[in-house]
């Protein structure tokens, strides 16, 4: 956990829920137990950078103490590391915190959010990877390019949880899953004029 809170706060389109801000929400909103429960196979780093990052880290920290992650728990737990050095923060990391929990979706979609947000983890660490490679192409040795080509453990650990996470919310069924409607048969009932 970083001793402080990183410089940029808040990401790039404030005031939007995302599914990790909705995950967020979820998780507040949810007793302890119900909370571990959907945090399992969850990292800190799954919520990407900023307060996101901060916010999960409070989660867990509260969480695996068998309390609850209401607002009110983790402001306290964020003042107590010392993350809110200033008021400025304070207001701010407030204000993200009650904002998240006003407008969270039901308790209910925590584990439909979960998907979203390793999903969404997955693709900044697939599109990270590719930058390197990018850059490295052009400069690193051949010895470093064939390093590089393969996934870091990171990677292929947060691919296995977000495909685990996934398949039960399969998105586009398999061919045999679906059902397909009968053809309609000509009626053999006519009517006798």
């Amino acid at each position: 956990m970083p001793d402080h809170l990183p410089d940029s706060l808040f990401p790039p389109r404030e005031g939007e829920l995302d599914p990790v801000r909705g995950f967020l929400g979820c998780l507040m909103t949810c007793p302890a137990h119900r909370a571990r429960e959907l945090l399992a196979g969850m990292r800190p780093t799954d919520a990407g950078p900023g307060i996101r990052g901060v916010v999960v880290e409070l989660i867990l920290t509260v969480v695996a103490a068998g309390i609850d992650p209401d607002p009110r728990v983790l402001l306290g737990e964020a003042r107590r590391r010392g993350l809110l050095d200033t008021e400025d923060r304070h207001k701010q990391f407030a204000h993200w915190i009650f904002e998240t929990h006003q407008f969270a979706p039901y308790p209910e979609a925590g584990a439909r959010l979960k998907a979203d947000v390793l999903e969404s983890a997955l693709r900044w660490a697939v599109a990270e990877h590719a930058q390197r490679l990018l850059t490295a192409a052009a400069h690193a040795s051949l010895t470093d390019l064939h390093t590089l080509v393969d996934l870091d453990d990171d990677l292929v650990d947060l691919w296995h949880r977000t495909e685990n996470e996934l398949r039960a919310w399969d998105r586009e069924p398999a061919p045999e899953q679906v059902v397909r409607p009968a053809p309609e048969q000509p009626s053999t009932n006519r009517r006798a004029a």
